[in-house]
């Protein structure tokens, strides 16, 4: 495959999975027909605060202590579970 085909064939990928709604996206859904607009709106400022949490813990380098340590990444994942 060339590298062409191979950009292309991730931006089809890419917009493709863009293009289709999420949990996050059903999770805001359901919230606003169960709870109504108010809840809904909380479930999304929620979802961003996560998103903007997880980007500047790998902007300080957890994600690099992540991939090289196993033991780090077990015990993030079993306290997530929690």
């Amino acid at each position: 495959m060339t590298p062409t085909a191979a950009l292309l064939a991730f931006c089809v990928a890419a917009g493709i999975l863009t293009l289709t709604p999420g949990l996050d996206t059903a999770l805001v859904l359901r919230t606003s027909a169960v709870e109504g607009g108010r809840r809904a709106l909380l479930a999304g400022l929620g979802i961003c605060a996560g998103c903007l949490a997880w980007g500047v813990v790998v902007a300080l380098g957890l994600g690099s202590l992540l991939a090289a340590s196993q033991m780090a990444y077990d015990i993030l994942r079993i306290c997530g579970a929690v």
